[in-house]
C-alpha cells in the first residue's frame, strides 16, 4: 500500500497546505472530515486511492520549484493565531454581510426561477449568525487561552478542552451548512441565463467555501492539536 494512504487528510494538508487545492477539486473534506485516512476518504468518494496517492506524489515533485508553504506545525501558535485572525476572520467579517445582501437581492429577482435560493437564504442567514458568534468566542476566549498556555501559564489549560470541543462542534455545523449550500446550488453551477449578480453570488459562495475549508483545517488539524499537546505537558 502507498504510504500516503494510511495518513489522515488533516495530517497530509498540515504537512503541506499545497495539497488542499487538490483535495478541494476532488471533493475530499480535509477540515471537518480531516481525521479519515486518505484511503477511506477516497473510497467514500468513489475515487481510486492508488491513483489519488500517485497524483499527490506527482504534485510534490512539481511544487518543489515553487515557494514553500508556510510551516504552521513549527511556528509559534501566537503567529498562527494572528494569521487566522488577519486572514480568515477578516475575510468572514467582510464577506458574510456582502454575500448575505447579494443573496437577498438575487433571491428577490430570480427566486421564482431558482426556487432553491429561498432555502439557501435561510441556510446562509443562520450560518452567518453562528459564525459571527463563533469568531467572537475564538478571539475573546479560545485564542487568548491558547496564547497564555504557550507562554507557560498552566492555569490557562483549565476549561480549554471544553471550549475546543465546542469550537469543533460548531465547525462541524458550519461544514454541514456549506454542504447544503453546495447541494442546493448544484455545485455552484451558473445557469446560462444568470445575470452578473447571480454569477457573482455563486462565485462568492464557492470562494467562501474554499476559505472556510482552509480556515477550519488550520484550527482543527493544526492549532487545536498543538494546543492539546501543550495541555498534556507535565507541570513542574
Amino acid at each position: 500500500m502507498h504510504p500516503l494512504l494510511s495518513k489522515t487528510l488533516g495530517e497530509l494538508v498540515a504537512a503541506d497546505e499545497r495539497r488542499a487545492a487538490l483535495f478541494d477539486r476532488l471533493g475530499l473534506d480535509y477540515c471537518c472530515g480531516g481525521r479519515r485516512t486518505l484511503e477511506v476518504a477516497c473510497r467514500q468518494r468513489g475515487l481510486d486511492p492508488a491513483s489519488v496517492a500517485a497524483v499527490l506524489e506527482a504534485l510534490e515533485t512539481t511544487e518543489t520549484l515553487k515557494e514553500p508553504a508556510a510551516d504552521w506545525q513549527t511556528r509559534p501558535l501566537a503567529e498562527l493565531i494572528d494569521y487566522i485572525v488577519r486572514t480568515h476572520h477578516a475575510y468572514l467579517r467582510r464577506e458574510l454581510p456582502r454575500l448575505s445582501a447579494l443573496m437577498e437581492r438575487v433571491a428577490q429577482v430570480h427566486g421564482h426561477q431558482s426556487t432553491w435560493l429561498h432555502e439557501a437564504q435561510k441556510v446562509f442567514g443562520q450560518l452567518k449568525l453562528e459564525l459571527e458568534a463563533h469568531l467572537r468566542s475564538e478571539e475573546e476566549v479560545i485564542f487568548p487561552l491558547i496564547q497564555a498556555l504557550e507562554q507557560g501559564e498552566v492555569l490557562a489549560a483549565a476549561g480549554l478542552e471544553a471550549v475546543l470541543a465546542q469550537a469543533e462542534s460548531e465547525h462541524n455545523a458550519a461544514g454541514e451548512a456549506l454542504d447544503r449550500l453546495r447541494t442546493l446550488s448544484d455545485n455552484y453551477r451558473v445557469p446560462e441565463w444568470a445575470c452578473s449578480s447571480f454569477q457573482a453570488l455563486l462565485e462568492g459562495l464557492a470562494q467562501f467555501e474554499t476559505d472556510m475549508h482552509r480556515h477550519v483545517h488550520r484550527e482543527n488539524n493544526v492549532l487545536f492539536p498543538r494546543a492539546r499537546h501543550l495541555m498534556a505537558r507535565p507541570t513542574t
